[in-house]
C-alpha cells in the first residue's frame, strides 16, 4: 500500500519542520549566525502564511503546522542533547612519567562568556546533576535565558575571584606539587584540563574538591574524568579531597562577613536569608545524605549567628529554585517582625556566578521592599582566606601523597 502525499502539505511539512530547526538555532548561538536564523525563521514564517490561504479548512491545517514546528524543535533538541557541548581532548602521548602528583582544584565555575559550547556544556551539566530545571527538551530555552542574563552581570570580577583563588593556593604549595585548575559548569573544563595532565606524564592526581557538599555532583566529575583516562590508555589513580560542608573554618567566615554589616544595628532589627542552591526532587531523594550536610552547614552558620545575641526566628533559609522555602516568602516573613536591615547570605554558592550576581539580587529587587528596609548582600566564599585554609586543611587529610 502506497502512500500519497500531496506536494501542497509537503511544503507545508517542510517549513513546520525548518521553522522549528531554525528556532532552535536561533536560541542557542549568537551574532550573525543567531540573525541569520532569525532572518530565515520570519521568512518561513511569511511563506507559511502565504502557503495556508490557499486551504479551505485553514484551523486545522494551522495546527497540523504549530505541530510540525514543535516536532521540528524537539528534535533539535534530541540532537543538541545527544552530540552538541561535548569536550574533545586530542590524543594523549605522556611525556617522560612523573614521580610527583599533580593537584586539580575542581570548582562549580560559571562560562566568561557566552558561545554555542561553552554554554550547551553549562546547560548539560546542570541537567546531569539536576540544577536550574534543565532538560533535553527546554535546553533551547535555557540556552537563551543564559545568554540574555551573562549580558546582565559583570563577568570580570568572578574570573578574577577564581583566579586570586588559584593564585593563593599555589603560593601555600609552593614547589611541592604542580597545581592545576578546572570548572565543573564552565571552562576550563574538566577534560581539557585532565588530558593536559596527562599528557604532562602524571598518573597520580588529587582533585581538590571546592565544593560545600560531594553529591550530586561526583558521578559527573569522575565520568568526565575517567572517560578521559580510559579513552587515553593511562593507568592514572585519581584520589578525591572530601567537600567543605563542615569545615568549622569556613562557617567562621560567613559569621565574621555577616557580624561585620549588621554590628552598628540592633538585633531586633535585623533579618538574615541563608540562600541555598536547590536540586531536583530526583537529586534530593537519591543523595538526601547530601541535603542533610548542606542543612547541618547553614545551620551552623544560624547558631554562630544566635550566639552573638540574634533572634533565631529571624534568620530563615531560602532556596532559589522551587523548593519551599522561596525566597520571597522568606521576605515576607521576615518583613513581617518588623525588620529595618535585610541580609542576604549566599551560602550555599561556592562561587559567583549568574544565581549570587543576578538571579538572586533580581530576586530581592521584584519584591519592592518598604523604604525603611535596607538590603545588604554578601557574596559566597570565593577566594576568602578562610577557604585557602580549608582546602589545604582537606589536601592535607590525604593519604600517600608524594
Amino acid at each position: 500500500m502506497k502512500i500519497r502525499i500531496q506536494p501542497e502539505f509537503l511544503l507545508l511539512i517542510f517549513l513546520g519542520l525548518i521553522m522549528g530547526i531554525l528556532a532552535t538555532v536561533s536560541m542557542i548561538y549568537h551574532g550573525i549566525v543567531q540573525f541569520i536564523s532569525i532572518a530565515l525563521v520570519c521568512i518561513c514564517l511569511f511563506a507559511s502564511v502565504l502557503h495556508i490561504r490557499k486551504f479551505q479548512k485553514k484551523s486545522k491545517i494551522i495546527l497540523l503546522f504549530a505541530a510540525l514546528v514543535l516536532i521540528g524543535y524537539l528534535l533539535s533538541c534530541i540532537c543538541v542533547s545527544a552530540f552538541a557541548g561535548k569536550v574533545k581532548t586530542a590524543d594523549i602521548t605522556p611525556a617522560d612519567k612523573k614521580e610527583e602528583t599533580a593537584i586539580l582544584l575542581l570548582s562549580p565555575g560559571e562560562i566568561g562568556q557566552y558561545n554555542c559550547q561553552g554554554a550547551l556544556y553549562r546547560l548539560k551539566s546542570y541537567r546531569e546533576v539536576g540544577l536550574g530545571g534543565v532538560r533535553w527538551w527546554n535546553m533551547p530555552v535555557k540556552a537563551q535565558q543564559l545568554k540574555r542574563n551573562l549580558n546582565k552581570i559583570e563577568k570580570d570580577s568572578y574570573i578574577q575571584t577564581n583566579q586570586n583563588l588559584y593564585d593563593k593556593l599555589k603560593s601555600q604549595l609552593e614547589d611541592r606539587y604542580v597545581l592545576y585548575n578546572a570548572n565543573l559548569f564552565g571552562s576550563p573544563f574538566i577534560e581539557e584540563v585532565i588530558g593536559e595532565i596527562l599528557q604532562q606524564g602524571y598518573d597520580k592526581i588529587v582533585v581538590l574538591n571546592n565544593f560545600l557538599v560531594e553529591q550530586p555532583y561526583k558521578e559527573v566529575v569522575d565520568r568526565k574524568i575517567l572517560g578521559v583516562i580510559e579513552k587515553s590508555g593511562i593507568d592514572a589513580e585519581v584520589l578525591f579531597t572530601f567537600p567543605l560542608w563542615n569545615h568549622d573554618g569556613l562557617v567562621s567566615y560567613y559569621e565574621q562577613c555577616i557580624l561585620e554589616k549588621i554590628q552598628e544595628i540592633s538585633p531586633e532589627q535585623v533579618g538574615v536569608v541563608l540562600m541555598a542552591r536547590d536540586f531536583d526532587k530526583k537529586a534530593q531523594q537519591k543523595f538526601p545524605q547530601a541535603v542533610n550536610r548542606a542543612e547541618v552547614f547553614y545551620n551552623k552558620i544560624k547558631e554562630s549567628i544566635v550566639k552573638n545575641g540574634y533572634e533565631g526566628r529571624k534568620i530563615r533559609i531560602a532556596y532559589i529554585g522551587h523548593r519551599k522555602s522561596g525566597l520571597k516568602d522568606t521576605i515576607d516573613y521576615l518583613l513581617d517582625y518588623g525588620i529595618n536591615k535585610l541580609v542576604i547570605v549566599d551560602v550555599g554558592f561556592e562561587n559567583q556566578g549568574i544565581e549570587t550576581e543576578y538571579l538572586i539580587p533580581h530576586l530581592v529587587e521584584d519584591k519592592n521592599l518598604p523604604e525603611h528596609v535596607g538590603t545588604v548582600f554578601i557574596g559566597p566564599w570565593g577566594d576568602s582566606d578562610f577557604l585557602t585554609r580549608a582546602l589545604l586543611d582537606r589536601l592535607n587529610m590525604v593519604d600517600g601523597l608524594r
